[in-house]
């Protein structure tokens, strides 16, 4: 019995030492997963961070001093969103009130992506794309999250030059067909809900041909951007110029429907090339073409409403330049042809 005891008494002393083994051999392994987070956190050229539940810093590495500009005891503490602009606090907002109905059902949810706007400590703006993890608690109840913030502003940049070359005119750096007819589709929509008016004026201008033939296609460079910076300088704010084609440019003008309201930004467009237009050493004289359809008297299509706007620009050219021409006036003389398109 007394035998049996002492079996009994060193299997439980060989447990016990065993499992204080273990548990040094547990630490040890948490104690080098720390230190290789922290190693990672603290080397990464990446903002890693934890929030609390109430949106706060709780903790973030020493890469948010090169991407914000703060030193880290200047952010902990922090709320989340006295960083970021209004518009990038709507999104966080509303990305956070459609999981709250998870969270409310005690559902758990994966990681979120953003792409905000955050404030760097000197005023200026960061574009930043955001990895936020959701952390829970035993009992499932939301205790904070953790993520990375990596500063994409570079990227952002090529982006918008790629948008710039696909949406802009790399010459006159107005905007080009594409973005016409992109923006035209809206503006109609728009239009249509509210049922109001708009005009489109298709501009042509006279003379190029001839600055190209005479001095040069540099001449005749130069002087389509002098065409877009008068017809951009001659409209409204509101309006939208774009390059068409060539020698060829179109003006939206929303509100506008009818010939009165469209003269008088006509007539300043026209007048505004009666001036000489000086090319290096060179004094040349062009002069412009319009034709001028209205939304939705002249068509209720966006491609048939150019169409009118073009038919009416030649009409306009027929004068030998310096003319505007409204769909309406020539719309009873022509074909049947034609107006079976409208």
């Amino acid at each position: 019995m007394r035998q049996d005891d002492e079996m009994q008494k060193s299997r439980g002393i060989s447990d016990l030492q065993k499992t204080i083994e273990d548990l040094r051999q547990d630490k040890e392994k948490l104690q080098k997963s720390e230190e290789l987070y922290r190693f990672l956190a603290e080397n990464s050229i990446d903002a890693i961070w934890w929030l609390d539940d109430q949106f706060c810093f709780v903790y973030v590495s020493p890469a948010v001093k090169g991407i914000l500009g703060y030193q880290v005891e200047d952010i902990v503490g922090k709320h989340l969103f006295s960083i970021l602009t209004e518009e990038s606090i709507k999104i966080v907002t509303q990305g956070y009130n459609k999981r709250k109905a998870l969270q409310e059902s005690g559902q758990k949810w994966e990681s979120s992506t953003y792409t905000v706007e955050t404030i760097h400590k000197d005023g200026h703006h960061i574009w930043a794309e955001v990895t936020v993890n959701p952390i829970f608690g035993h009992d499932n109840r939301l205790i904070g999250y953790n993520g990375i913030t990596r500063d994409i502003s570079e990227r952002r940049r090529k982006e918008e030059i790629i948008r710039q070359y696909a949406f802009r005119d790399s010459l006159t750096n107005l905007p080009n067909r594409r973005s016409f007819e992109d923006v035209l589709g809206r503006i109609e929509a728009q239009h249509r809900k509210s049922e109001k008016p708009f005009a489109v004026m298709f501009l042509d201008v006279d003379g190029l041909k001839k600055v190209n033939d005479i001095y040069g296609h540099t001449a005749g460079d130069t002087l389509l951007q002098t065409v877009a910076g008068r017809l951009s300088r001659m409209t409204r704010k509101q309006d939208f110029v774009a390059r068409f084609a060539g020698d060829e440019f179109m003006v939206i003008l929303p509100g506008i429907g009818d010939a009165r309201a469209v003269q008088a930004i006509a007539t300043r467009l026209i007048e505004s090339f009666h001036q000489t237009i000086v090319i290096g050493a060179n004094e040349v004289k062009i002069a412009v073409s319009i034709g001028v359809s209205f939304f939705p008297q002249d068509a209720g299509d966006v491609n048939i409403l150019v169409e009118c706007a073009d038919q009416a620009m030649y009409e306009a050219k027929k004068t030998k330049g310096s003319y505007y021409v409204c769909y309406e006036q020539l719309r009873q003389g022509i074909g049947q042809e034609w107006r079976n398109m409208l």
